[in-house]
């Protein structure tokens, strides 16, 4: 690629920041100010039709970049469902910088904005619950134990439970995080199964994104009987550079809960109630407290309550999920669509006609369990 592209660039949406090394194969980094995402490697970069191209976001979200020097600047345009959007971003400096990555949670929901995360979370806390439009969850249990899980001891997790056991949700939660870390920029691979996500970890030492392992965990869960499906929760804005993907299960007691295996992590209110996400969207709201686990870990570094509470704060505005709760299962297929919750009086004049179609209004036909 031509030597005119290494350097700092610039894009004043999302405050977004590449930098371009002059390597051979080409590394990039990028950061987006926004959401305080900083310095963090994209998925892939490749050189196509006279383009430099790279892609961020997990596949239904992916953003995919064509980007070539045009009089001084970054030139070209990304696509995200379908769709193209022009970008174009101006030279800040020769040098690339080489930072480590962070990820520094910001309480601003864009670049110029005075409002925070939290305000804007209130301000569209409401659902329509007069839109009675919606798709309860399908769930597809048991099934064969894949080979690959003998490896990693999988019996001795669950030896002497069986699906009418709280325990046995826990245990599969130990099971993949004693075995699998996170890595936000790694990705999860082609393949959503449980055989598919795991030869992927095994490829990119034992880590995948947050994404990899809720499906891996939702999947495990139904394996054993048990109601689970993996949820993706973003902000508020759109297009967004980060999302986070957890696990939305029903225990055989009844009660619902929300589990976050890229923290090995469940909450509890002030009751000790297990708390679900809609439930801990509710208490974010309102400002009371949540309480984690004892062994809630992030990669070995411990959990920071304070930074978890802000990144769920961003995180808890949409919510969406597949229709099919099945393993092997994300996104549209011909048995799954594919529907978003969006809170009430937001604004989606910017979305195409065919993503409004998945959008749903009414918090209770969202959360609908097929019972």
């Amino acid at each position: 690629m031509n030597k005119r592209l290494v350097g700092k660039w610039y894009k004043e949406e999302m405050g977004e920041t590449v930098n371009i090394f002059d390597e051979t194969p080409l590394r990039m980094k990028m950061s987006f100010i926004s959401t305080g995402y900083y310095n963090f490697e994209p998925n892939c970069v490749y050189e196509k039709d006279g383009y430099l191209c790279y892609e961020i976001n997990d596949e239904y979200y992916r953003m995919i970049y064509h980007v070539k020097y045009v009089d001084g600047n970054l030139e070209g345009f990304y696509t995200q469902y379908g769709k193209e959007t022009p970008v174009k971003y101006v030279k800040l400096s020769d040098t690339p910088e080489d930072a480590p990555y962070k990820y520094a949670p910001t309480q601003v929901i864009v670049p110029n904005s005075e409002k925070t995360r939290l305000e804007i979370l209130k301000e569209y806390a409401d659902y329509d619950k007069d839109n009675k439009y919606g798709s309860s969850a399908e769930f597809v249990l048991g099934g064969e134990v894949p080979k690959i899980l003998e490896k990693y001891n999988y019996q001795d997790y669950i030896k002497g439970l069986d699906n009418s056991s709280d325990e046995m949700v826990f245990k599969l939660l130990d099971f993949v995080c004693d075995h699998f870390g996170h890595n936000g920029t790694g990705g999860s691979g082609k393949g959503s199964a449980i055989t598919e996500l795991i030869e992927f970890c095994e490829r990119n030492d034992n880590k995948t994104n947050c994404r990899g392992l809720a499906i891996l965990l939702a999947s495990l869960l139904r394996l054993n009987g048990v109601k689970a499906q993996h949820i993706t929760c973003m902000p508020y804005e759109e297009p967004f550079d980060d999302c986070h993907v957890v696990v939305d299960c029903l225990l055989p007691s009844g009660r619902r809960i929300m589990l976050d295996p890229t923290w090995r992590l469940y909450l509890k209110d002030m009751d000790g109630e297990y708390v679900s996400l809609p439930r801990l969207r509710e208490l974010l709201l309102a400002d009371e407290p949540v309480f984690e686990n004892p062994a809630a870990d992030y990669n070995g570094q411990g959990f920071d309550k304070k930074y978890y509470r802000n990144y769920m704060t961003k995180n808890c505005f949409r919510f969406a999920r597949p229709t099919l709760a099945k393993d092997g299962v994300d996104g549209r297929t011909e048995t799954s669509r594919y529907i978003e919750l969006v809170p009430k009086g937001y604004p989606v004049e910017k979305f195409s006609e065919s993503r409004k179609e998945d959008f749903v209004y009414n918090d209770i036909e969202f959360w609908k369990f097929d019972l």
